[in-house]
């Protein structure tokens, strides 16, 4: 075990990019709740029994094969011995390497409500959450080996908040969300929050910003105290047509990309002739174009075309359809949470709160059709074309409903 006060807790290849974060923000005087963490090097054992169990018998063996794999006596006492300590219950956070990486916001679990005798199966409950199928398909997509999705856990006080959220930093104003009570919900997607000003919130995070370089916070207050949950610098990485990553906006689409450079160079239509709009919230910047897809977690979706997500919830199982995806239109959920930082991460333009059906009808038949759309990120809009494009080579035809002629 290495208490959140020791150097080593300060390195993420010991204690994971979480615990090693908020060992130093408390290290620098920010409000961080005191913990111990249990190191990455002791759930290798746990990794290695899922990696050999996923390689033989698939994805349902290797969850399982983590969660037998048991702790030694010296760890489960330890962890008993930090319980107490820590106030006889503790929330058991996971913490990863690869949590450096805002692709990975979100992927594992954590586990509350943890007394002494409930220590040991609730870090192993952590470990074997690198091993649901929503971690794995984001390693395969990022090139991460099973065998490297080992855990170290962070021990730490479980609070009762009042309030909580995240604040970020954009272009030098903090933007709060929040939520009456835990933010997980927030944080997850199933909330979605209201916007507020709080001055003691600002504060945290211009203070994380200028202590730790990080514009984005999560933050709880409870018992009237202000917490700092977690912290970490954004990527952002828009794609639009003036970014010198537009290529990917366009690129694939049509046949041989026939209309790409017309509608890197053209303008968005005020509104197309035909065209259907729906507001929204944007949650990530950039403009997209593709073939609407209404999707769920884990559901296998076809890259061979451009494609928008549309989703009724920002929820962080959805992250691995983000790799092969244009764009995501989530119809409720927030703005500010965990899969919305992995779509920033990769440079996915998302818009949240967009009631997609209202032009589109049942999102339930949105399938069955070839619903050419686009995001529009200056207005905060989709527009989407009202006829299907019937194959690939139409879509040259069906992108002028949406974009105007060339200046």
């Amino acid at each position: 075990m290495r208490s959140s006060a020791s150097a080593e807790a300060a390195d993420p290849a010991v204690v994971g990019a979480k615990a090693a974060t908020l060992a130093l923000a408390r290290r620098v005087g920010l409000p961080v709740l005191p913990g111990w963490v249990l190191p990455v090097a002791s759930g290798r054992a746990a990794a290695t029994a899922a990696a050999t169990a996923l390689a033989e018998r698939g994805t349902g063996a290797a969850r399982p094969a983590a969660l037998r794999t048991p702790l030694t006596g010296r760890e489960e006492e330890a962890l008993r011995t930090a319980v107490v300590e820590l106030g006889g219950r503790v929330i058991v956070r996971s913490s990863s390497p690869l949590e450096a990486d805002l692709r990975w916001s979100g992927a594992f679990a954590s586990v509350g409500e943890v007394g002494p005798d409930d220590i040991g199966v609730a870090v192993r409950s952590c470990r074997a959450s690198a091993f649901a199928p929503d971690p794995l398909e984001r390693a395969e997509a990022c090139g991460v080996a099973p065998e490297d999705l080992a855990l170290a856990v962070l021990l730490q006080p479980e609070l009762i908040p009042e309030r909580g959220g995240v604040a970020r930093i954009v272009d030098g104003t903090v933007h709060i969300t929040a939520v009456d009570g835990h933010p997980g919900a927030l944080l997850s997607g199933w909330t979605t929050g209201k916007t507020i000003t709080d001055g003691a919130v600002t504060a945290l995070a211009e203070q994380t910003a200028g202590l730790l370089g990080h514009d984005t916070i999560e933050w709880a207050v409870a018992d009237g105290t202000l917490y700092l949950l977690q912290s970490a610098k954004s990527a952002e990485k828009p794609i639009n047509r003036e970014n010198a990553a537009g290529g990917r906006w366009v690129s694939g689409v049509g046949a041989d990309g026939q209309w790409a450079d017309a509608a890197a160079d053209g303008q968005w239509a005020d509104a197309a002739a035909d065209g259907q709009w729906v507001g929204g919230t944007v949650a990530v910047a950039g403009d997209a174009v593709g073939i609407l897809r209404y999707v769920h977690p884990h559901q296998p979706v076809s890259t061979a075309e451009p494609t928008i997500l549309v989703v009724d919830r920002p929820v962080p199982a959805l992250a691995p359809l983000l790799f092969g995806a244009r764009g995501l239109v989530s119809v409720s959920g927030p703005a500010a949470c965990h899969l919305v930082e992995v779509a920033r991460a990769i440079g996915v333009p998302v818009l949240t709160g967009a009631d997609v059906a209202s032009v589109t009808g049942p999102l339930a038949q949105l399938n069955a059709g070839r619903r050419l759309a686009a995001i529009d990120g200056a207005r905060a809009a989709l527009v989407v074309q009202p006829g299907p494009a019937a194959a690939a080579t139409d879509l040259a035809a069906a992108v002028t409903t949406v974009t105007s002629a060339l200046e």
